[in-house]
C-alpha cells in the first residue's frame, strides 16, 4: 500500500474575509465602510483579510500604497480594472496581498524594503492577469508570484515564481544573505522575454523553463552541487547570446566587470542546460569587451567580434569557462548540436548534440516527459512545464485551479512513501 502525503500551496484559497469593500465610481457618494467611489479609500478602511471589489471601470487616482493583507479584484470575473495610478507595496512578515485584473497603463507596481520581515515568514504579493508597465520588487524577503500578466518594460525581483507572462527583460536578484535551501526554488517559467534574462541571485536553485528567450546572462547560482539548477525546454531567438559568467564578487554589481567577473578558482557548477531549441543563429562576443550586462568575462559563447554573427554556436577552445578542474557538473544535452569541445577534470561535463528533430527529440529520461508521458520534445511545448500545459481546453475559462509546479518521484515503487508538493494559483 502506497502512503502519500500531498501538500498543495496555492496563491488564492477560499478563506472568511473580515469584510467584502466594493468600490463603484458611479456611486454618489460612499459609506466609508462597505461602499466606496475609489480605490485609495477602500484599502485605507480595509483591515487584514478584506476583499476589496471593484467594478469594472477607469479609476484616475495619486499612488496607491498598500500595507496590509488584502484582495483586489474585479467585481465581474475576467472583467479589467483600468488604475493611472503606481502602486506601492510596504511588505510586511507573513503578509498575503495579491492584485488581480488591473491594468496600470504607463504606471507601475513596486515595493519598499520589508523592515520586519524574514525569508521564512515573507510578504507574498501575487500579481495575476494584469497589465503594468515595471515590477520592482528588488527588494529582501519578497515573495513575487506573477503570473499572466502584461508587463511592458522590466521584472525585477529576488525570490519567487514567473509564469507565463510577457515582459522585456526579466532580473532575478540576490538576497542579502545566502537562503540555499534545497526544497525550495525560484521559477521563470512559460514567458515570453523579449531582450534579456539575467540571473543574479545564490540563494535557491532555478528552474528557467518552457520560455522564449532572447539573451540568457547567468553571472551568479547556487553553488552547492547536490542541488540542480535547470535550463530546459526553452526556445531562444536569431541572435541570442549566452553569458555564464566567472564571479570573484560578492556585492550587487555595480557596473564594473572587473570588480566581479574575474575569474574564480573555487566555482562550483551544477547545471542541467537541456531540451532547448535555438531558432537562429547565435551572437559571440570578445570576451574581455565590457558589457551593459556582466558576463562576456569567460563567457559559453564568445569570439572577436561582439556583432558577428555565426550559423551554429561558437565555442572557444581556450575559453575560461566552464573551468575543467571545478567540483559539479555541467549538463549540456539535447539542444540540436555539440559545444566543440569535451573536457576531463573535476568537472562531470555531458555533451549530447541529441537529434535534430523536435517532436521526441528531447532528453529520453523520464524526468524530462511532455505531460503525456511521451519522450520528450524540444522547445517550449515540451517536458513536464509544456505551455499546453497553461490553457487546457478542460479548464475554461481558468476557472479551475491551476497547478504549475508538480514536485513528485518518476519512479514509484511498492510500500514506497511518497511526498507530492504543489504549487497553483485559482484567479476566482
Amino acid at each position: 500500500m502506497k502512503k502519500i502525503f500531498t501538500i498543495l500551496t496555492f496563491f488564492s484559497v477560499t478563506s472568511i474575509f473580515a469584510t467584502d469593500r466594493y468600490v463603484d465610481p458611479n456611486l454618489s457618494s460612499g459609506n466609508g465602510t462597505t461602499l466606496f467611489t475609489n480605490i485609495a479609500s477602500a484599502v485605507a478602511a480595509a483591515v487584514n483579510g478584506d476583499r476589496i471589489i471593484v467594478s469594472s471601470n477607469t479609476y484616475n487616482e495619486q499612488t496607491l500604497t498598500i500595507d496590509k493583507s488584502l484582495k483586489i479584484i474585479p467585481q465581474i470575473s475576467g472583467s479589467v480594472i483600468n488604475l493611472n495610478a503606481d502602486i506601492n507595496i510596504i511588505g510586511l512578515s507573513g503578509m498575503k496581498l495579491e492584485l488581480i485584473g488591473l491594468n496600470l497603463g504607463i504606471y507601475s507596481i513596486g515595493t519598499s524594503p520589508i523592515s520586519n520581515g524574514s525569508n521564512t515568514n515573507r510578504a507574498k504579493v501575487s500579481i495575476i492577469n494584469c497589465s503594468t508597465a515595471n515590477i520592482g520588487f528588488d527588494n529582501d524577503n519578497y515573495e513575487l508570484n506573477l503570473i499572466k500578466t502584461n508587463v511592458t518594460s522590466d521584472v525585477n525581483f529576488r525570490f519567487g515564481n514567473i509564469i507565463s507572462n510577457s515582459m522585456l527583460n526579466c532580473y532575478l536578484w540576490d538576497e542579502g544573505s545566502t537562503n540555499v535551501n534545497g526544497s525550495i526554488k525560484n521559477f521563470i517559467v512559460g514567458n515570453s522575454i523579449g531582450n534579456n534574462t539575467f540571473i543574479y541571485n545564490d540563494d535557491y536553485k532555478f528552474i528557467i523553463a518552457n520560455n522564449t528567450l532572447k539573451n540568457l546572462f547567468i553571472s551568479k547560482w547556487v553553488l552547492n552541487s547536490n542541488l540542480t539548477n535547470y535550463i530546459e525546454n526553452n526556445e531562444f531567438n536569431s541572435n541570442c547570446k549566452l553569458y555564464f559568467a566567472i564571479l570573484s564578487g560578492s556585492a550587487p554589481y555595480n557596473g564594473n566587470v572587473n570588480d566581479y567577473f574575474a575569474w574564480n578558482s573555487s566555482l562550483t557548477y551544477n547545471f542541467k542546460f537541456v531540451n532547448n531549441k535555438f531558432l537562429g543563429s547565435v551572437l559571440y562576443a570578445n570576451r574581455n569587451t565590457s558589457l551593459t550586462y556582466p558576463g562576456a568575462f569567460g563567457c559559453l559563447f564568445y569570439g572577436s567580434d561582439l556583432n558577428s554573427v555565426t550559423q551554429s554556436a561558437t565555442y572557444s577552445a581556450n575559453s575560461e569557462w566552464p573551468n575543467v578542474n571545478a567540483a559539479g557538473f555541467y549538463d549540456w544535452s539535447y539542444n540540436g548540436f555539440n559545444l566543440p569541445h569535451n573536457y576531463t577534470g573535476g568537472l562531470v561535463y555531458t555533451n549530447v548534440s541529441g537529434p535534430s528533430s523536435d517532436i521526441d527529440g528531447g532528453n529520453p529520461n523520464h524526468d524530462y516527459y511532455d505531460i503525456d508521458l511521451t519522450i520528450n520534445d524540444r522547445g517550449i511545448n515540451g517536458g513536464p512545464y509544456s505551455q499546453l500545459n497553461y490553457n487546457p481546453t478542460s479548464n475554461p475559462n481558468n476557472s479551475k485551479a491551476f497547478i504549475f509546479d508538480l514536485d513528485m518521484p518518476t519512479d514509484l515503487f511498492p510500500n514506497q512513501t511518497v511526498n507530492i508538493k504543489a504549487k497553483g494559483y485559482h484567479k476566482n
